[in-house]
């Protein structure tokens, strides 16, 4: 269903309810003259008036000479309370008229005669004016009140929950900012550079001092990193066995120790050559192959030994403890100085990428957040005395109010006063027209003006209005007058005086019809 089938019952009511109205006042008038149809007359023509013109002017005449408007009823009539109410209301209308007259500026309402002393009056009212305003300015009773006024405020304002100081929104845009700030500061070149600098410097700094690896593990980390090395010994030297029975393991012990031995021969110089040609490097290999093969096993049980393993590990644990403990620039002592460099590069870059990840800024904000939210619900007073301290706040209450006190004692506050004074009167005041005088007098003045006058009409109306009614012959005179109006001219002198009245009728049919109209809707609409 379109918004038409919706409109048109309400729509139709109306038109209905607005021509019944207009045809049924119509008809009071209308027609002029009988309508006949086959020689019978229409019922209800002619209208009312026209049928009963005669009749309704010495009717009229009557009522309103003999019984509505009599002397007596005039003289009682204007000292009831609902004569003086509409008098009251028609004087204030006039009074209001009046009143509401656009005026020009003050100047022009002066004679020119007069316009010199106008003008040096103005002058010498403003410059008293702004000779007390500066004297109070500078007097202790305004310091002492607007001491009392910001301190109040300031109270106020202290007192609050931090959470009425910033909207959901406000706090939102402020983890926001503060996570997009971070983001840039951590990705900016500044924070790179200096981190590398302060890693190359740190670890110079360490090497310069002997530093060893103790020196960055704690006891709490080192101590259960030696135990597990040790709980780890017999495993390493269970699998170090298995891997003697491997041939291909075999293999590379017998390599590595011939190579050795051949290593120990070439440094003995010249009894080199008389071991080499008595022991060969095939012989030396075959005889640890060999040895290998036939004691493997045995060498194998010997490493599962609990004693064995036992003072291993205690080997491994002191050469450990003794690797924690070594200055790292001696364990560095044969690392060529670009691998050293290298590392330095690569710990600041590690860093420099935990930094520049966004999940470094969002935790960063994060915890600003929840800090800012742990403290929502304090009032501002107690935050800041954590911030600056009870005194620190006391000191900045103060400060804040001696420094309002001096910018309104200013000469730049009171220059900018004085100008505002003298746009004030000489661009506004004196310039620009003084429009209504309603505008000027409180309601309470309007009001006694209105009532003044109201006493002053009545009784004028009681003391001279109803020996003029008795002069005139009412009766006579409105019937004549309303039996002389021609049809036309009567219609139109009571449209004249009921139109608004024709006109609201109309218009109340068109409501009534539009609500009978809505209401059949509505009941159609519920079925």
């Amino acid at each position: 269903m379109n918004a038409l089938t919706y409109l048109a019952p309400p729509l139709v009511g109306a038109f209905i309810g607005y021509t019944t109205n207009y045809i049924a006042i119509r008809m009071l008038f209308r027609p002029l003259k009988p309508w006949r149809f086959l020689g019978i007359r229409v019922p209800m023509t002619p209208g009312v008036i026209p049928a009963k013109r005669h009749e309704l002017a010495e009717n009229i005449g009557e009522m309103v000479g003999e019984h509505l408007l009599t002397s007596e009823d005039v003289s009682r009539a204007f000292t009831e309370e609902r004569f003086h109410n509409e008098l009251l209301l028609l004087i204030e209308s006039r009074v209001e008229t009046f009143l509401s007259r656009d005026l020009g500026p003050v100047a022009s309402l002066v004679p020119n005669r007069f316009r010199s002393y106008f003008d040096v009056g103005i002058k010498i009212l403003r410059w008293r004016f702004l000779k007390h305003l500066h004297n109070h300015l500078d007097s202790s009773q305004l310091t002492d009140s607007l001491a009392a006024t910001i301190k109040t405020h300031l109270d106020e304002f202290l007192a609050r929950q931090a959470s009425s100081c910033f909207s959901p929104q406000s706090r939102e845009h402020l983890a926001n900012t503060v996570r997009e700030t971070f983001e840039r500061f951590l990705t900016s070149p500044a924070v790179q550079n200096w981190v590398r600098e302060f890693f190359s410097r740190q670890i110079d700094d360490f090497l310069a001092k002997d530093g060893c690896l103790q020196d960055l593990l704690p006891a709490t980390i080192s101590d259960p990193l030696l135990k597990k090395l040790e709980a780890q010994t017999p495993e390493l030297l269970k699998k170090f066995a298995k891997m003697l029975e491997e041939p291909e393991m075999q293999d590379r012990i017998a390599a590595a120790i011939t190579g050795a031995i051949q290593n120990l021969i070439k440094s003995l110089g010249p009894l080199a050559a008389m071991i080499g040609n008595v022991i060969s490097p095939e012989l030396i290999d075959q005889k640890i192959r060999g040895y290998l093969a036939d004691k493997g096993d045995e060498i194998g049980r010997l490493l599962l030994n609990d004693q064995v393993q036992q003072r291993v590990a205690g080997v491994l644990r002191d050469k450990a403890q003794q690797l924690m403990t070594t200055p790292v620039n001696r364990l560095l002592a044969d690392v060529e100085p670009a691998q050293i460099e290298q590392a330095r590069s690569w710990l600041a870059d590690l860093a420099i990428a935990v930094l520049a990840n966004p999940g470094t800024a969002a935790s960063i904000s994060n915890l600003i957040d929840q800090g800012l939210a742990s403290q929502e619900q304090r009032p501002v007073k107690e935050i800041l005395a954590d911030l600056f301290g009870s005194q620190g706040l006391d000191k900045a209450t103060s400060w804040t109010t001696d420094e309002i006190i001096s910018v309104i004692r200013s000469r730049q506050t009171k220059r900018i006063l004085d100008n505002l004074v003298v746009e004030l009167v000489e661009q506004k005041l004196l310039s620009n027209p003084i429009g209504p005088l309603a505008t000027f007098l409180p309601k309470e003045v309007q009001y006694g003006i209105s009532d003044y006058l109201l006493q002053q009409i009545s009784a004028l109306l009681i003391r001279e209005v109803p020996d003029l009614i008795d002069a005139l012959n009412i009766r006579h005179l409105v019937a004549r007058k309303v039996d002389s109006l021609d049809l036309l001219r009567l219609e139109g002198l009571l449209l004249g005086i009921m139109q608004e009245q024709f006109k609201y009728i109309n218009l109340f049919g068109g409501l009534l019809g539009f609500i009978i109209g809505l209401a059949n809707l509505l009941f159609f609409i519920g079925r």
